[in-house]
């Protein structure tokens, strides 16, 4: 009888010890039909990826109210990559390439370590965009290949490997601060801090209600450096939502920056789906290629599930000058799981 007792008691612990920790895979994958110009390249009618990731994520709960969690999310399927043929493709899939980090948090807050989405980026996704569709995004990485970099209208991608410290949140508040340390291992393979500085982030973020708001400044690590300011905010009206993400970009070395940026977007509910589109605009010092850049899209997201959505889009990019200038006309069926 007493080992019985022993045996169901070691069963117990281990089924608790079980519960505490969770893994879960979740990701989409949307495929597209329809037809893309960048620059005079032009793709006909093509099936192409448009979206696709793939996420582990894990949280153990350690006891006293603190968590332990980690993360690691891919991309997946193919992605144009020329400006010449906008239907060559390559293979993205690389474990972590989109996210790869372990967190830590409680009653203090949380703490971040690894690879993930910069503040910005963040906040473009929970904040200034309220679309929900599927476009090439002037914020995005690898859309536009090569000239991909002269493309975005804000700026804010990937930190490679970051710390963070997010505060909990009091009223709707929040605060966040990163630091993304020189990892210029060329040569020496310890940091090269003579040429770089390290790359810090400071955000303040609020929610409450149909209001959604946030403040961003990254000084960015680069030879003479710049400093990014960038200002979000969302309000639902019920039969509507508008969003409004601004910019500026300072380098310290005062010599001719990239401009100012401004993003426009609306969304309102329309049958099963969501009506939306967005404009948005980047002036800046010079007219040389990517200075000046303009997009406008607009479509419809029709949810046939909570998971499963199509998408009908159409968006366009302008540059000053005409290689990489971008149209894209899809149907895009999505998947979400």
């Amino acid at each position: 009888m007493k080992k019985s007792l022993i045996a169901l008691a070691a069963l117990a612990a281990v089924s608790a010890a079980s519960a505490q920790s969770t893994v879960t895979i979740s990701g989409g994958f949307g495929l597209a039909f329809g037809k893309s110009t960048l620059g005079t390249a032009d793709s006909g009618l093509q099936i192409a990826r448009q979206t696709g990731n793939l996420q582990f994520a894990g949280s153990e709960d350690l006891g006293g109210g603190l968590k332990a969690g980690f993360q690691l999310q891919s991309s997946i399927g193919a992605v144009a990559t020329t400006t010449t043929d906008v239907s060559t493709a390559s293979n993205r899939t690389i474990l972590g390439d989109r996210g790869a980090n372990v967190t830590l948090s409680g009653g203090f807050g949380g703490l971040f370590l690894g690879r993930g989405n910069t503040a910005i980026r963040s906040l473009w996704g929970s904040i200034g965009d309220v679309t929900g569709l599927p476009v090439v995004s002037g914020i995005s990485d690898g859309s536009l290949a090569a000239g991909d970099t002269k493309s975005r209208v804000i700026y804010g991608d990937t930190f490679s490997n970051y710390i963070a410290y997010a505060t909990p949140n009091v009223s709707g508040f929040t605060a966040n601060l990163a630091l993304a340390p020189t990892q210029d291992t060329s040569g020496t393979g310890i940091g090269d801090t003579d040429a770089y500085k390290d790359t810090t982030s400071l955000t303040l973020q609020y929610a409450n209600g149909p209001l959604a708001a946030g403040v961003n400044i990254t000084d960015v690590a680069a030879t003479g450096g710049a400093k990014l300011t960038t200002l979000l905010a969302s309000y639902d009206l019920g039969v509507a939502k508008v969003g409004v993400t601004t910019q500026s970009i300072d380098l310290n070395d005062g010599s001719t920056n990239p401009g100012n940026g401004t993003v426009f977007t609306v969304s309102a509910p329309l049958g099963s789906g969501v009506a939306a589109a967005g404009f948005g605009k980047r002036s800046a010092e010079t007219s040389a290629v990517g200075d000046d850049v303009k997009q406008t899209f607009v479509g419809y997201k029709y949810m046939f599930s909570k998971r499963t959505a199509v998408s009908a889009v159409y968006n366009k990019i302008d540059r000053a000058g005409t290689a990489y200038d971008l149209k894209e006309t899809h149907l895009i069926v999505g998947h979400t799981f």
